[in-house]
């Protein structure tokens, strides 16, 4: 090696000085230090006398050699073969190893040699007779010591001869040429033919062009057959039996090339077209690669070698960081000193063979085809296919491979790519025969900056790792969300804002709305609605945030910024404040009510106002043993559940965790939770005839033929009358994902998905909706795939399946996994229900108010987030004691047109309105006498976010009068805030009482508001799955039988009193959510009545029921101590506040070191938040006492110690655990 050559690191990046090896640096290398290594042999032989020098090679005695040998069939090949014991003199060569080398590599005489000169035959016999095994001509080959250079074929030298000086000065003559014929066409049509400049030159550079495409194409071929001979020389070697480094390894690579299924290069395909995509300029609509094709010729393999660890260490490092953070700390520690790790570094290259203009040559070369859709977004799209043959390819990879003791022996698989890889592309077009005329820089260019940008994503220090064993296993079923948990806010109410309008009624000047984000990732995640003209809003609104490990290892901070809303210019900011989530998320389970002051855009600025919140971060729950299932499909008949092929496809499962989700139903203890839905592909998929069969009258035999030819199978997977797919993907009737679209086929593959929070499992329904993406028109619906979680769900938390679309235009089969995970958070029934989607029906046959009569002529108008209504003044009349007035609404529903002819008869019309913002909007009314048409000052209102779902109630609402009708339809004001609120004048002047009932979920209703593009889309998919019959106009939440079942099981097991007492008995303590009552207010009377009976009978219990029934009696008396308690220490937590009175968590204005601890550990530091439906928006919510997720396997327990120091923690840590050491435990349930 060359000493002035300097050596780069590990991981370095290959540049312009570290440049990536490829094969002509190889052989060059090789011949340049040649003598240098033949100088270093010798003078090794003569330094070590004992290792022997070079001497002349001395065949084998066959005579001697047969009598040890024999002819057998080789199992291998099936072929005879001769095989030999082993004897002394293969002893002797281990313990003194020899190699045959060459006497031409040494400078010795010789009488034959393989020479550049020779022609292929002759080339190969002297190499097989210069060359092991025996017979080796006499006189041609030495046997040197081990410890010399080792045998290669590289000893040889290749038959062919180098043409780059040729390639170089044909091309340097090309220029010439060229620039003389553009010179000369012009010149002498301008002299002697008079022609005109504007026609000379197209014509110059035209005739020029193509004489340099024709040139560049002779240089691309002459280098090419250069190639070929090169990959000749190795198949010779293999021929002559030539052992060489890693040409065997090649010979591998060739013969599975050929076997390697294309659809193992369906994510390449896919990944470089979404990098084409996003990089196509605007006249290119859509860009699709087609095919990939790997042809008959290989990959080559130029150099392979085994790495110690000191070689990878970034790769290493890299590696154990990102394990780090995504692993859990002892899951990681098991892998890394469970297993060992084999490092290997390989060069590999890739080179063309020639090809002409037929498709056969073509077809032996790796390429792609692609196909650029030109013309207008949304108008026309005109194909322009394009084949794209990969020339030359040369990278370094170095590879990790972490080896298991169990099959397939491979555990993951890490690679990093030392540089960004060498790739040269040609794109020609797709016809026989013509010029290479697409070979311009414009395509092909584009083509390989894009490799190179697909290639990026793994060059050092980036890496990526696979999963080998799931692969080899064919597992690609996600097992756990990517979300850790929930953060759950709350928005009360903002006091004091600052007025950012010059007009404005008393008490307003602004519009203000909140933004929910990340600060650093910015985009809003949640937006509540805009309050107009009011500078003391109360929003009373609540959303949900999966955190992810991204966003904690981001270090990210919760944003909730106030806006002013500005029709005519850009929003003005009000306000914010910022919360540390990796402070937060050290505190689950607990609901934190904040008042913070607002602080500005800039550092150590404030903004007049206060916000009043309450946020709470919600992990996800243990999986509960009662609820484990034998994972078998319950709707399978009792003879077929056990049939391995009918089962759900589950994967490889690993550990405990996975054989637990997919075992392990949604629980009912825990309805709220995060919703994964994954799209992965479609197979089969094709639009319907409908333009009818050829029936009838047909001649010539054609009487016969099917009246629908394309019945059957699918005959191709690309085609012009495939459809270009995308799919939708809706969670409780609403649109929560897009995917993009695939153009132009039958088998599209998708692999996306998303992930959301779902407040209720047991009504949740999914639809995911296929449509044809098309111009000039809507797109239509292929087909929809309605997924209701409690039918799906029934024996696991996870399920992936095959669905058949059904519902549209077309045909097909998708598949989709589904994963839900309960996180530890309550809502009360109000909040508990299907979304923001419903209908609220008047169930009653009439309004009454009383105290409220000015006219018989009185119109009620109401609206609602998605609609609105009237009830004439035609229905209006007194009630009996004329007090109050009545409407008559006992007619038919607006939406039956079968009741038209009744409608005529009657003027009363049963009242439903969609309801499309159900959580931030209410039912308002607004009363009409004679003469008050336009404007009016009576109102009322009741907001829908108190309404559970689909239960009737009776409803008493106040009428106000109101001379701010705006403030009070938007703000969430009821009967126990009104006189809080500032700068509203409202009175009660009467009572409004019906019947009604909010109905979850999408009916026919909604089609008459249907007012954008997504609220179309999301009708059509609903009327698809009604008019299959998959969906009513009514949802209501299910629990599985099977797991309801095992849920009353394990409320009862392991106390005797509640499993042998009567079912009405069993209501009266348990409660729906499967809370025990039975000794929460003192000792269950059995186990006092056991007690006295023992006492009577001398022996016993009776002391610790009397301690146990001491220990209740105090406990309730000191309820109100422990609250304060409570509340102080929440108010001593640091959670990282960023508001005008903390500033930044980090900076000097923080409030410090946050506390140990919350008087326990993280576990039970917050009790798990049940929603205080009765708090007021000050913000004084107090968090209530819940029971906790339990892993009923009791494997979670680690024996550490969770005591305090502080007397107070420690006195609310026996106050948490009190009940449990003073009463017996009676089940897993028992808290």
């Amino acid at each position: 090696m060359n000493t002035n050559q300097k050596v780069y690191p590990s991981g370095q990046h290959y540049s312009g000085a570290n440049r990536i090896p490829n094969i002509k640096q190889f052989v060059e290398s090789l011949d340049k230090e040649k003598r240098e290594r033949d100088a270093q042999i010798d003078a090794e032989l003569k330094k070590n006398k004992g290792n022997g020098e070079a001497k002349a090679h001395v065949p084998t005695d066959q005579r001697k050699a047969s009598k040890n040998r024999r002819t057998v069939r080789d199992p291998t090949t099936g072929k005879d073969v001769e095989i030999e014991d082993i004897g002394g003199h293969h002893m002797k060569a281990a313990e003194e190893p020899m190699l045959t080398v060459p006497n031409a590599n040494l400078g010795k005489e010789t009488t034959k040699q393989t020479t550049s000169s020779q022609s292929g035959e002759e080339y190969r016999v002297a190499q097989d007779i210069t060359a092991p095994p025996d017979p080796v001509a006499q006189g041609s080959t030495s046997d040197v010591p081990i410890h010399g250079e080792k045998t290669n074929v590289l000893f040889h030298p290749t038959p062919s001869v180098s043409y780059e000086p040729m390639f170089a000065a044909i091309e340097a003559r090309a220029n010439v040429l060229c620039a003389g014929v553009f010179i000369g066409i012009i010149f002498l049509g301008r002299v002697l033919g008079g022609g005109s400049l504007w026609t000379l030159f197209p014509l110059a550079a035209t005739v020029a062009s193509g004489v340099y495409l024709w040139a560049k194409d002779l240089i691309r071929q002459g280098r090419a057959t250069e190639w070929s001979a090169e990959q000749k020389r190795g198949e010779t070697a293999v021929v002559n039996l030539i052992p060489e480094s890693v040409e065997w390894l090649n010979t591998v690579v060739g013969l599975i090339w050929g076997l390697i299924n294309p659809d193992m290069f369906a994510a390449v395909a896919d990944t470089l077209e979404d990098v084409m995509q996003a990089s196509v300029p605007g006249v290119i609509e859509h860009v699709k690669v087609n095919d990939i094709s790997q042809g008959s010729n290989s990959l080559r393999i130029l150099s392979l070698r085994a790495l110690p660890d000191s070689h990878v260490e970034d790769l290493k490092e890299e590696i154990h960081k990102r394990d780090a953070k995504e692993k859990d700390p002892q899951e990681l520690a098991a892998e890394e000193e469970g297993g060992d790790f084999y490092n290997l570094e390989a060069t590999v290259a890739y080179h063309s063979l020639p090809s002409t203009g037929d498709v056969s040559s073509k077809a032996k070369n790796m390429g792609m085809q692609l196909i650029f859709y030109l013309g207008v977004k949304g108008l026309f799209g005109v194909p322009f296919p394009i084949w794209v043959e990969l020339n030359r390819l040369v990278a370094t990879v170095r590879l990790r491979v972490a080896l298991a003791p169990n099959p397939p022996f491979v555990k993951t698989l890490s690679f990093t790519l030392m540089g960004l890889p060498k790739v040269e592309a040609s794109c020609v077009p797709l016809i026989e025969k013509g010029a290479n005329i697409l070979n311009l820089p414009l395509i092909s260019n584009f083509v390989n900056w894009a490799i190179a940008t697909a290639a990026n994503m793994y060059v050092a220090p980036k890496s990526m790792t696979l999963d080998i064993g799931k692969m080899l296993q064919g597992d690609d079923i996600l097992k756990e969300t990517n979300a850790l948990g929930v953060l759950f806010i709350k928005i009360h109410k903002a006091v004091g804002l600052s007025k950012q309008d010059r007009r404005g009624s008393e008490g307003g000047g602004s519009d203000p709305y909140i933004c929910v984000s990340f600060s650093k990732f910015g985009k809003p995640q949640y937006c509540t609605r805009v309050i107009q003209d009011d500078l003391n809003p109360i929003f009373s609104e609540c959303c949900a945030l999966p955190i992810t490990a991204d966003v904690i290892k981001a270090d990210e901070q919760l944003s909730l910024e106030l806006w002013d809303s500005d029709r005519s210019s850009a929003d003005d900011v009000v306000g914010k404040v910022e919360l540390s989530i990796q402070k937060l998320i050290q505190h689950p389970g607990k609901m934190f009510p904040q008042v913070s002051k607002l602080k500005g855009v800039k550092a150590d600025s404030t903004m007049p106002g206060e916000l009043h919140w309450e946020v709470g971060f919600f992990g996800k729950t243990q999986f509960r043993r009662a609820l484990l299932t034998d994972g078998h499909d319950p709707n399978l008949p009792e003879g077929l559940r056990d049939k391995k092929e009918l089962q759900d496809d589950k994967g490889s499962l690993d550990n405990a965790e996975e054989e637990a989700v997919v075992r392990t139903p949604p629980d009912p203890l825990w309805p709220s939770g995060i919703l994964s839905v994954v799209v992965h592909q479609i197979v089969n998929l094709e639009l319907a005839n409908i333009k009818g069969s050829q029936g009838g009258k047909r001649k010539n035999g054609k009487e016969y033929e099917p009246a629908r030819p394309e019945a059957g199978e699918i005959k191709e997977e690309e085609g012009k009358k495939l459809p270009s797919s995308y799919c939708t993907v809706l969670v409780n009737d609403e649109l929560v994902y897009k995917t993009r679209t695939k153009v132009v086929s039958s088998r599209p593959i998708f692999e996306a998905g998303t992930e959301r929070f779902v407040r209720d499992w047991r009504s949740c329904i999914v639809t995911v909706t296929v449509r044809d993406s098309r111009n000039r028109q809507h797109d239509p619906i292929i087909g929809v795939v309605p997924l209701r979680l409690s039918d799906i769900l029934q024996t696991g938390s996870q399920s992936t399946r095959w669905y058949p679309l059904d519902g549209g235009i077309g045909f097909g089969r998708i598949r989709i996994s589904l994963l839900f995970r309960s996180v530890e958070l309550r809502l009360p029934p109000t909040q508990l229900g299907f979304g923001e989607i419903g209908t609220f029906e008047f169930t009653s046959d009439a309004l009454v108010t009383s105290g409220y009569s000015p006219s018989e002529r009185t119109k009620i108008r109401m609206r609602t987030g998605g609609s609105s209504a009237s009830v004439k003044p035609d229905v209006c009349h007194r009630t009996s004691d004329g007090n109050g007035l009545t409407w008559d609404i006992s007619g038919p529903p607006s939406q039956d047109d079968n009741s038209s002819t009744h409608r005529k008869k009657s003027k009363s019309v049963r009242i439903r309105l969609p309801v499309r913002f159900r959580y931030r909007s209410p039912i308002f009314f607004e009363f009409h006498p004679p003469n008050t048409r336009r404007k009016t000052n009576t109102f009322a209102s009741l907001w829908l976010q108190d309404v559970p779902d689909a239960e009737e109630l009776d409803f008493d609402i106040p009428i106000w009068k109101c001379d701010n009708g705006m403030r009070l339809s938007q703000n969430y004001i009821t009967e126990a805030n009104l006189h809080d609120v500032p700068a509203l004048r409202a009175e009660e002047i009467g009572r409004l009482r019906f019947r009604g009932r909010f109905k979850p979920g999408t009916d026919r209703d909604h089609l008459r508001f249907v007012s954008d593009n997504d609220s179309r889309e999301t009708i059509e998919s609903w009327e698809a799955c009604y008019a299959e019959g998959v969906r009513g106009e009514f949802v209501r939440p299910e629990v599985p039988p099977a797991v309801q079942k095992l849920h009353d099981e394990s409320l009862t097991h392991g106390r005797d009193v509640l499993a042998m007492a009567p079912e009405e008995d069993k209501k009266k303590w348990l409660a729906k959510d499967g809370t025990d009552w039975s000794g929460a207010f003192g000792q269950d009377p059995a186990g006092v009545a056991e007690a006295k009976r023992r006492a009577a009978s001398g022996g016993g219990d009776s002391g610790h029921a009397d301690e146990e029934h001491q220990f209740v009696e105090e406990e309730s008396s000191d309820d109100e101590h422990s609250q304060d308690i409570e509340e102080e220490n929440d108010d001593n937590v640091d959670l990282g506040l960023n508001d005008a009175d903390h500033g930044s968590a980090d900076g000097p204005s923080g409030k410090g070191k946050a506390p140990e601890s919350l008087g326990a550990n993280d576990e039970e530091a917050g009790d798990n938040y049940t929603w205080q439906q009765g708090g007021s928006e000050e913000g004084d919510n107090s968090p209530q006492h819940s029971r906790k997720s339990m892993d009923s396997t009791a494997t979670g327990a680690t024996g550490k110690s969770n005591s305090s120091k502080n007397p107070i923690k420690q006195y609310r840590e026996y106050r948490n655990r009190s009940r449990d050491l003073h009463r017996k435990h009676r089940g897993l349930m028992q808290w």
